[in-house]
């Protein structure tokens, strides 16, 4: 098939692989913990929140840092070493059995995390005017097609193949990746350096990330505690590693398919009521986790929810990525990973010492306290 622009195809074709190789080791990762782990179950399911979210922690540190280096830096080259990096680092995990080293690796792959700022920043750089939504949508979509493909294969090849084999195949599928990137993407040119106080409407930026930040919680918090719930509907070790990939594999479906027909509705409706209602409606089917008794009605209402709250990250970056310099979007970028770092620490912490309900009303009554700021910022701005 024709492709109408090379350059944010491959971008997004890129960001699908590395996206696919986090989300293969992301399902089977509180396993690979769980069974290398000295300590007793509520200590190694601290250390599965600690393992998993801290690098994202990292990661939202960093995201700034990357974005501004586009400045001085080649875009496209930050980019792929960035890939190569984190391919690396997939490798070494593999033949880890230590808590503390593995944490260590997660750190280091953290602060390589923000790679994904100067893919958005190749994206605004490559696309036109009319096409930038477009674009940004088959952006995140590419991210959430890897997350789809990525938990099933990673839970039947450390199911059938063992953890290290499986750790070392992420790492092929990054460099095979990171060839297609370097060949087909163009470079772009330094990108201006803007500071917090060059950008507009800076109120509506804060209330924007702290949107994100909370969406971003919906979609990342589920798989560090996917084994208790699993285990809650009686499943075995193995089925629950099974299960916990097809349920994720569920889940990002729906994301997919919300985020391409929400994004399309904002065209027809406008972009702030898009948000609200998905926000709104997101939030609801978060709370009604709760009533699922299996994980037929969990996988159900799992899907529902995330194929609401899915679109609300590209639908807030498109409102700002025009007016932002390599730094402040790594800014706004950062969200997401905080959000991604929290999810995890947040959902195992949460339940260690409370329960389920707890945990599903808390993220619901945040999200929709931030799309409230949210949206009064933008009657203000």
């Amino acid at each position: 098939f024709k492709i109408a622009n090379k350059g944010t195809f491959f971008v997004s074709f890129s960001q699908f692989g590395t996206a696919f190789s986090f989300a293969y080791s992301f399902t089977f990762l509180p396993f690979y913990i769980a069974q290398i782990s000295p300590f007793g179950s509520k200590e190694t399911m601290l250390w599965i929140g600690l393992i998993m979210g801290t690098p994202h922690i990292v990661t939202a540190f960093s995201a700034p840092f990357w974005g501004g280096l586009t400045s001085r830096f080649s875009p496209k080259l930050l980019f792929e070493r960035g890939m190569l990096c984190n391919g690396i680092l997939f490798l070494l995990m593999g033949f880890v059995d230590n808590l503390y080293l593995l944490l260590l690796l997660r750190i280091i792959q953290g602060t390589l995390g923000g790679v994904s700022t100067i893919g958005l920043i190749l994206i605004n750089a490559l696309s036109t005017e009319d096409g930038l939504r477009k674009d940004l949508s088959l952006f995140q979509n590419s991210m959430t097609t890897g997350q789809l493909i990525g938990p099933p294969l990673g839970a039947y090849a450390a199911s059938l193949l063992g953890y290290r084999t499986a750790f070392v195949f992420a790492f092929v599928v990054i460099s095979i990746f990171l060839v297609f990137c370097h060949k087909y993407v163009s470079d772009i040119p330094l990108q201006k350096k803007k500071s917090y106080s060059e950008i507009p409407l800076k109120n509506r930026l804060l209330w924007g990330w702290g949107l994100i930040f909370f969406v971003s919680l919906h979609l990342t918090f589920l798989p560090s505690i996917l084994p208790n719930i699993l285990e809650g509907f009686q499943l075995t070790r193995d089925k629950a590693l099974k299960s916990a990939g097809f349920i994720i594999m569920c889940y990002t479906v729906t994301a997919i398919f919300g985020n391409y027909l929400l994004s399309r509705l904002s065209l027809k409706i406008g972009l702030n009521k898009v948000i609200a209602i998905a926000c709104v409606l997101a939030s609801v089917f978060q709370v009604l986790l709760i009533l699922s008794n299996g994980v037929f009605s969990f996988t159900l209402i799992r899907m529902i929810q995330t194929g609401f709250v899915a679109a609300v990250f590209p639908l807030t970056i498109s409102l700002f990525v025009r007016d932002l310099g390599g730094g402040m979007m790594g800014f706004l970028n950062s969200s997401r990973f905080v959000g991604m770092a929290a999810g995890p620490i947040m959902a195992t912490s949460i339940l260690a010492y409370f329960d389920l309900f707890t945990l599903y009303f808390l993220i619901a009554g945040l999200t929709l306290g931030s799309l409230w700021a949210f949206l009064a910022s933008l009657k203000r701005s």
